[in-house]
């Protein structure tokens, strides 16, 4: 079985050989350091580490994004699509801002969510305007290759969502929606990230049509068995465990977590082994990382 069809398994809701898992970006100094070499690595030495260590996707960004999007997406560069299609079996999910997070990156945060609360009307047009700039984006993404789209909206944090889920319906909820309908008439599934506590905005996600969901923030309060037992037949799981706990916690401690995160989501697919950050950073110890993807390598299996 391919990696991207061990992922469609995962999507699809179905068991396959084993339970699929990766991030979408490692450092590449943690990549150097893993293969034991100086420096930071290269695309092949990346490859490499990817195969080490079990995994089965990346998660790529076209090249020459803005915040102030002064860069047109037929002028942006996607070419770092076309290796990982060409030359490896990965499934490709290409991360793009959502409409939210690519608003609020726009102007300061506090007054972004001021503005937010009082419905004006030229922070809703930016909204519009950063959901065509992301749709029109993913769409070229696919074009040179990626198999999914993961809309990334961090719009909360630990306690909760950072204003009223109500507002996040009313504004957020039709432009979710908008994009998705339109890259699935790409045939393509598209996940939502969102670090924090979103579990009030779950049932929304899967009214908009997300095939999947990212992050799953344990230490926010992201419960995967509940989760999985009230929304695991429409949702695709991914993430979950807690990028902290990697750095302080000893092999068997993270062995334990491993195995308790693939006996609450695993059973019946739909679910990819990730962290909950989806992004390993040069920080980190190399040996913990090969700890970590050694326990899911040997608990992410079906019977």
């Amino acid at each position: 079985m391919t990696k991207v069809e061990r992922v469609y398994r995962a999507i699809e809701h179905r068991e396959a050989d084993r339970v699929p898992k990766g991030e979408w970006h490692l450092d590449p100094a943690l990549v150097a350091r893993i293969l034991g070499r100086e420096g930071t690595g290269t695309w092949e030495d990346e490859v490499e580490v990817r195969e080490l260590l079990g995994m089965d996707l990346v998660g790529l960004v076209p090249r020459g994004l803005r915040p102030d999007r002064s860069v047109p997406p037929h002028e942006l560069d996607y070419r770092s699509f076309e290796p990982w299609r060409r030359h490896t079996d990965f499934f490709v999910f290409a991360i793009i801002d959502g409409p939210f997070q690519g608003t609020a990156g726009r102007m300061d945060f506090m007054d972004f969510l001021l503005r937010l609360a009082d419905r004006e009307e030229g922070v809703k047009e930016m909204a519009w305007k950063e959901a065509r700039f992301g749709l029109e984006t993913a769409r070229r993404c696919v074009e040179a290759g990626a198999h999914g789209v993961i809309i990334a909206d961090d719009i909360a944090y630990t306690r909760g969502t950072y204003v009223a889920p109500s507002l996040l319906r009313e504004l957020f909820l039709p432009l979710w929606q908008w994009q998705v309908e339109n890259l699935k008439a790409e045939g393509v599934p598209v996940f939502f990230h969102s670090d924090g506590n979103i579990t009030s905005l779950v049932p929304d996600l899967v009214a908009a049509g997300f095939a999947g969901l990212h992050s799953l923030e344990p230490s926010a309060g992201m419960d995967i068995a509940r989760i999985k037992q009230d929304f695991g037949e429409y949702l695709c799981l991914m993430g979950n465990f807690d990028l902290s706990l990697l750095a302080r916690a000893g092999e068997e401690e993270l062995a334990a977590e491993v195995q308790r995160i693939m006996v609450a989501a695993a059973p019946g697919g739909g679910f990819i082994f990730s962290t909950s950050s989806g992004c390993l950073g040069g920080d980190l110890p190399e040996e913990k990382v090969t700890a970590l993807y050694r326990a899911a390598g040997k608990y992410g299996t079906y019977s």
